[in-house]
């Protein structure tokens, strides 16, 4: 009689403490659920923080991509204002086989500045306008070392532009008028005559296409 008590008091505990161990199994199980929603979550939300700063790095640089491109753009495709009174001297400059890396720096009505490179002579600077003073080195340009040609326009007048150099030599003007315009050129002065000559030539090429209008009119 006792040992078949003993049995099932044996047999009791095993019962309990198997249903006690699964009960312990359900609540680690339904912990470690909660655990990995809860690193779930975190890590959907570190991705999308992640994805979010990546995309605005990317617009970021898209746009000031888009600005630097169309700033260049805009550089590239400054056209001379009234072109025809300035004797079109872009078109001229493109045009000249010793002139190269001709670039528009200021175009109005009644102002106009280029840069451009002459061979063997380096950067020129080109300056026209009407009715103001016109942009020009600070320097005093010496009478006394002034050229002067006769140069012929479009339409057969005759202008006499000159050359001078500064007080030191090294640097050189060509000025000339037409029409109310006043027109320049002016760079460092080469050591060549002949290379100071070139300068010369480019200032008659632009000078003989004045009054090219006038006369398809």
């Amino acid at each position: 009689m006792r040992r078949n008590n003993l049995k099932r008091i044996c047999c009791m505990m095993y019962v309990i403490g198997a249903l006690l161990g699964l009960a312990g199994c359900g609540s680690m199980s339904s912990e470690s659920v909660r655990q990995e929603e809860n690193a779930t979550v975190f890590y959907d939300e570190k991705v999308t923080d992640k994805n979010i700063n990546i995309k605005e790095t990317v617009e970021t640089n898209t746009q000031e991509t888009e600005t630097v491109f169309e700033t260049g753009k805009q550089d590239a495709e400054m056209e001379v204002q009234n072109a025809a009174a300035y004797g079109n001297p872009k078109e001229v400059l493109d045009n000249i086989v010793i002139v190269s890396n001709v670039e528009v720096i200021k175009s109005e009505t009644d102002e106009l500045q280029m840069n451009f490179e002459i061979e063997n002579l380096g950067v020129c600077t080109f300056v026209a306008g009407k009715g103001k003073e016109l942009a020009l080195p600070n320097e005093v340009f010496v009478e006394d070392t002034k050229i002067e040609w006769t140069a012929p326009t479009a339409n057969g007048e005759y202008i006499f532009p000159h050359m001078k150099a500064n007080e030191t030599g090294d640097q050189f003007l060509i000025d000339w008028e037409y029409n109310e315009y006043r027109f320049a050129i002016y760079g460092k002065a080469p050591q060549k005559t002949s290379d100071r000559d070139m300068a010369g030539k480019v200032a008659l090429a632009i000078i003989r296409n004045l009054g090219a209008e006038e006369i398809k009119e």
